[in-house]
């Protein structure tokens, strides 16, 4: 598969790849890009990424059983990669799933990765995020050198698994290019508005 053209987080402009098909391209001007804690703090988005080689964004809600059925795959990212090296973080956008019930849930099920909220789904929109659970590469300029899914596998155990997310983070850490930057993604619509159109069916291609 062909990589798509390197993304940078800028406090002027965002180039970003969205999803609405391959190659397709859109803008943002706007200021730095935040996300808030779980102690209610704003973190600069490009803040996260500092000291790392590679920051994992896994787009995140509560609702969508595709998040609930790959929790284990994601938070084993923590173990499988140095964390000296690589951040994981969830990041929920859904309009409708307020800071405190997103942590909530994350603590009922128990979730390794910690939860920042999207307010407004602003994130998710910069960056061609449209559904959970979306993954996102940034390398420590802010370039999205990976985006899509863990992997191909509806259910772990599937057969000719291909791990594209691993793939990509090995090959970032080791100065490779050689990984796909762009994958199929399916999930839950990320719904942008309460007032807005129904989102269709969850775990279903976008």
């Amino acid at each position: 598969m062909a990589s798509s053209r390197p993304l940078v987080l800028g406090a002027i402009v965002l180039a970003c790849v969205a999803c609405a098909g391959p190659g397709a391209t859109a803008h943002l001007a706007g200021s730095r890009l935040a996300l808030t804690s779980a102690a209610g703090e704003v973190v600069a988005l490009d803040s996260l990424l500092a000291g790392r080689d590679a920051t994992v964004l896994v787009f995140w809600s509560a609702g969508c059983p595709c998040v609930r059925r790959y929790q284990a795959r994601v938070d084993a990212l923590l173990d499988a990669f140095p964390a000296d090296r690589v951040r994981v973080i969830g990041v929920a956008s859904n309009a409708g799933e307020p800071l405190v019930e997103v942590l909530a849930a994350a603590s009922e099920r128990r979730v390794r990765i910690p939860i920042y909220r999207d307010e407004d789904g602003a994130v998710a929109e910069a960056l061609g995020a449209r559904s959970t659970p979306t993954v996102m590469v940034l390398d420590r300029r802010g370039e999205v050198r990976f985006l899509g899914w863990l992997d191909n596998e509806r259910q772990p155990g599937d057969p000719g698994r291909q791990p594209w997310l691993e793939q990509a983070l090995g090959g970032l850490l080791a100065g490779r290019s050689d990984f796909a930057a762009r994958t199929p993604v399916y999930g839950c619509a990320i719904t942008r508005s309460l007032f807005g159109p129904k989102p269709g069916p969850c775990c279903t291609s976008h």
